[in-house]
């Protein structure tokens, strides 16, 4: 039991405990460069200026600007005299760490003649981008049965093992029989996983209590296939750099230095039990979001406060819990936000659709009726004396011509498209509201993808709101990961916002941070919470469009 007499010693422990969180906020950056097999090159110590950002479930960018004259600058421009093209990067700070490979190397000279290197980096997860996961990862490309991989279960263990199989692919390592659990690691045997770039996370089955998803993919990259199911399910992709003396991503493993270790994780909350709102009186409301009996729609249901976990009352622990959040900003005179911007949409259209192609088999039958008719009409013909044999022939050789056309009118008529009206959002809205949004999708109507593709319309035309604020680092909270800050990249957090009711907490995911300093200025931190994916400027969202088509195009081109 703590006396009076141990009240100096405590109090000593703060102070220093004070002193080092701040040698921790203002410290350095550890940047280092490495060459393509992760041969560390140097430690950059002479950068102008520097910009990461981390996004979630997004590859985020990297800027390093370098004197042209610094060895590492030189080194990186080099492409001839470098025994590997690429070029990647790892930064350290507060636990967390950002990693990736270099996109472009650029040297400028200015009006007054000043030349500086400007490397631009990709974030590791742009790895994921770049794997494929194919219609059955067990059968050669020339023969690919059945046409689409599919796989139901617990969002995050359906992800997680749908990578890991293509991995395995990719690695060679199909060869040896596939376990119940392909991500259990007691159930792995002798996988030999110690030269592989990429690796899996292992996790089980039994305990993954996310929201359940059907995954399906037909030659679509991880990223493509994931994004749906990460959303709706506001699940984190962490993905990280092993590097030698680091600890181990999980007991036992055996990996090659500089491998990427891919884990999802559900930092938010969303289906299990958190909180998305509340106010600074009666605290933070919590509550579990609900699925309707159309499994379409969902509205919170309201739960009992919980107690403070036993974890938040050790002292000297650092984070948040997703069941649980604690870490509120508060915006007044005497607050870490520096710079704030928060902003309100409403929900949109009560009715979604989606569909454009026939539901399996439809298409098929007219084509038969048709045919079933000109065969019919043929014979018929051919039963009438003298020239019926003449008007026979002329239907038997017209039939495919007919049948053709037909097939052509008729074909994608019947159950071709779907819609769904959301009663819920119809009340919320009033009489007054915008009707209909068609959700574009490859899936056929009526089936699980057409389901699935109405679910993601109706979340991105959802209520949401988007805070984007810059706080002081330490103002009160940290930011860093690997228990060196109170929330990172993913975790929930809420924010008062001035102008809004008075006292009124707003909590979402963390969904972007960046990390800048220069020579002039020393490193913070820039968080956003909440998506702020409807609010791009006009050019970033007719890219999108521009990506959209691109992808539908290869889509058609790989159906066809």
């Amino acid at each position: 039991m703590t006396t009076a007499a141990d009240l100096p010693a405590i109090y000593a422990d703060a102070r220093q405990a004070r002193v080092t969180r701040k040698q921790q906020r203002y410290g350095r950056p550890l940047v280092r460069l490495w060459d393509g097999d992760w041969n560390l090159r140097g430690i950059c110590g002479a950068e102008i200026d520097a910009d990461f950002r981390w996004v979630l479930n997004q590859s985020g960018t990297g800027v390093l600007v370098l004197p042209y004259d610094y060895y590492l600058a030189a080194w990186a421009v080099d492409i001839n005299g470098r025994a590997t093209q690429n070029v990647h990067i790892t930064v350290d700070k507060d636990g967390a760490r950002w990693d990736g490979r270099l996109e472009k190397a650029v040297i400028k000279t200015d009006e007054r003649g000043v030349t500086t290197v400007e490397l631009l980096f990709m974030h590791s997860y742009q790895e994921l981008k770049h794997i494929y996961c194919w219609s059955n990862p067990f059968l050669p490309a020339a023969v690919q049965f059945p046409r689409e991989f599919m796989l139901a279960g617990p969002s995050v263990w359906v992800l997680k093992t749908a990578l890991h199989l293509n991995l395995l692919r990719l690695e060679s390592a199909l060869s040896a029989p596939l376990p119940d659990d392909p991500i259990d690691a007691g159930q792995w045997g002798g996988l030999d996983q110690s030269n592989w770039a990429v690796v899996v996370k292992p996790g089980e089955f039994d305990s993954d209590t996310s929201m359940w998803t059907i995954f399906g993919s037909r030659f679509r990259n991880f990223h493509e296939a994931a994004s749906g199911a990460l959303e709706s399910a506001q699940l984190a992709v962490i993905t990280r750099r092993w590097l030698r003396g680091d600890p181990p991503p999980w007991p036992g493993a055996d990996l090659r230095h500089g491998c990427l270790v891919v884990d999802i994780v559900d930092k938010s909350g969303f289906w299990t039990g958190t909180s998305t709102g509340g106010d600074v009186w009666d605290g933070l409301q919590h509550t579990v979001q609900v699925l309707d009996n159309t499994l379409l729609d969902y509205s919170p249901d309201v739960l009992p406060d919980q107690n403070a976990p036993a974890l938040y009352k050790n002292p000297g622990w650092m984070g948040t819990l997703p069941s649980n959040p604690w870490v509120v900003y508060r915006q007044n005179d005497h607050t870490g936000i520096q710079t704030s911007q928060f902003v309100i949409n409403p929900s949109s259209a009560t009715q979604i659709l989606t569909g454009g192609h026939s539901m399996p088999g439809v298409n098929e039958a007219i084509s038969s009726a048709i045919q079933f008719i000109g065969m019919v009409t043929a014979g018929a013909l051919g039963e009438v004396p003298y020239v019926g044999p003449i008007l026979a022939g002329v239907a038997n050789g017209t039939t495919a011509v007919v049948n053709t056309i037909a097939t052509a009118l008729l074909s994608d008529t019947l159950l071709a498209w779907m819609q769904f009206s959301s009663p819920q959002r119809e009340a919320n809205s009033g009489w007054s509201h915008y009707y209909e949004h068609f959700e574009n999708s490859a899936d056929r109507a009526y089936t699980l993808g057409s389901l699935l593709t109405l679910g993601e319309g109706l979340w991105k035309t959802r209520r949401h709101f988007t805070h984007k604020f810059t706080v002081a680092n330490g103002e009160p909270y940290l930011i860093g990961d690997q228990g060196q800050g109170h929330f990172f990249l993913g975790d929930r957090v809420g924010s008062t916002v001035k102008g809004m009711p008075a006292g009124s907490v707003y909590v979402d995911q963390v969904t972007e941070l960046e990390l800048a300093w220069s020579r002039t200025a020393a490193p913070a931190w820039q968080i956003t919470v909440g998506s702020d994916r409807d609010h791009d400027m006009p050019f970033a969202k007719s890219m999108r469009v521009v990506a959209d088509i691109v992808d539908d195009i290869h889509s058609l081109a790989v159906q066809m």
